[in-house]
């Protein structure tokens, strides 16, 4: 069923593109992406297998540690829970033990991956070179005492740089965590529990140091999608999505999967993409019901080879529209011209504008501002410029990270001067004349 579930939400995306390409390089090399799983979790885990495999990800990157069958109960806070926790953190020692001085991604099994993270992989990167990061985080979005967690991270997806800081660090948390599992009293719990109290998070620091000397952030929020998609935005800037706070994973990945898709388009590159993967007639009528069909249909890139199936496709088109009209979604339009905008601008605008005085963050002309030049809060996931962020915490951000950060997109030479209205040129005085910080006055 979930193979089904997966040719029918996720196929229908696979064969749309952007026209206007993320700057990063093809060539590129990706992360190696670790993570654990287990064969009671492997209705979830098939999403997570399945959407690297739709973005065509090398599997030679690809580390799963398969547990097998664990012993019941199952489920959050149990012995088997904790058990594969665990043994998450042993692998997660071993490989920083055996790859120092390269960087590698963890991610738990309950996360998918949208056509985005290629980019904003390459993207994370040369943050953490520019800010010399040992670590990047997602933040930890709960409702579950949120007061009592200000700063907390989540150890579902992590990227580390192997080094001896890291490697000390890590065994660290494994340490803290074979001695005391903590499972009892108030949130967090068992490894992410150990991991916060080692990264002493500190507001108003940026970047964060931790245990051992580590260097660390937290990502964007928008480039993360916590259990359903807050916005517009969130759905069209997003690498991947955490399917948590819910009894039915399954359920939620496929719900978020396609509205995701129909959201984002795929690199004019990804040719494998275009090959059908549905091959019964029960999985193709399922494919032709998603309303993401409908925008793959129509957003076929001038030139590219049409695909055998995409005639059939369109002759579903009216069934896939009034499904789209039913979860309140926009489609593409009748025609190829549908496609010639590009889809994220007003999203990447929110990525890379201060959260409060609202100026887009420094860039040469001609080029695009990049979120990495901004302060991102790990009590908030939002980005601030260094004005502002000196305004509200009285505490400036390290000026060589906020510098190098700057000039690491798309180069160096490309970021020599301030340009008009962006935040860089703004003086102190001015944020703090007319600095609307939104959910930080309210704290």
């Amino acid at each position: 069923q979930v193979s089904e579930d997966f040719k029918s939400g996720a196929l229908s995306g696979g064969v749309m593109y952007d026209q206007c390409r993320p700057p990063c390089s093809e060539e590129a090399d990706v992360l190696p992406i670790l993570a654990v799983t287990s064969e009671n979790y492997s209705q979830v885990f098939a999403y997570w297998e399945s959407s690297l495999a739709l973005l065509g990800y090398p599997k030679d990157k690809l580390r799963v540690v398969d547990l097998g069958r664990l012993q019941p109960p199952f489920g959050y806070k149990t012995e088997s829970w904790r058990s594969a926790i665990d043994r998450q953190l042993s692998e997660v020692v071993a490989w920083i033990r055996e790859h120092q001085g390269e960087f590698f991604l963890h991610t738990d099994t309950d996360i998918q991956f949208f056509p985005r993270f290629l980019c904003v992989q390459a993207e994370w990167l040369r943050w953490m070179q520019a800010l010399r990061l040992d670590m990047i985080f997602m933040r930890e979005r709960t409702n579950v005492v949120p007061e009592l967690r200000e700063g907390e991270v989540n150890g579902g997806f992590y990227i580390v740089h192997c080094n001896s800081r890291t490697l000390r660090f890590w065994e660290a948390v494994l340490a803290g965590e074979l001695e005391h599992p903590k499972m009892d009293g108030y949130p967090p719990y068992t490894d992410q529990y150990h991991i916060n109290r080692l990264l002493t998070y500190r507001r108003g620091a940026f970047p964060q140091e931790g245990a051992f000397g580590t260097r660390w952030a937290t990502i964007p929020d928008l480039h993360c999608i916590w259990s359903l998609p807050e916005n517009d935005h969130e759905l069209a800037l997003a690498a991947f999505h955490h399917a948590v706070n819910t009894q039915d994973k399954p359920q939620l990945l496929r719900r978020v999967r396609l509205l995701a898709l129909a959201r984002q388009r795929w690199l004019g590159s990804e040719s494998k993409a275009l090959r059908p993967l549905a091959c019964t007639l029960a999985e193709r009528t399922a494919l032709g019901r998603t309303c993401a069909a409908a925008c793959c249909a129509t957003s076929l890139a001038v030139g590219e080879e049409e695909p055998s199936f995409l005639p059939s496709l369109r002759r579903r088109l009216p069934r896939a529209r009034a499904l789209a009209a039913r979860l309140r979604l926009r489609l593409a339009g009748g025609g190829r011209e549908a496609s010639a905008q590009p889809p994220c601008a007003d999203a990447r605008r929110q990525l890379c504008c201060c959260a409060a005085c609202g100026c887009c963050a420094p860039a040469a002309a001609g080029e695009e501002s990049w979120w990495g030049s901004l302060c991102w809060g790990s009590e908030d996931g939002r980005g601030y410029c260094a004005g502002c962020w000196q305004a509200f915490y009285g505490s400036s951000p390290d000026p060589i990270c906020v510098s190098a950060a700057a000039a690491a997109w798309p180069s160096g030479a490309a970021r020599t001067g301030d340009t008009e209205g962006s935040c860089a040129s703004t003086p102190v005085s001015a944020h703090l004349g007319r600095n609307e910080l939104g959910r930080r006055d309210v704290r």
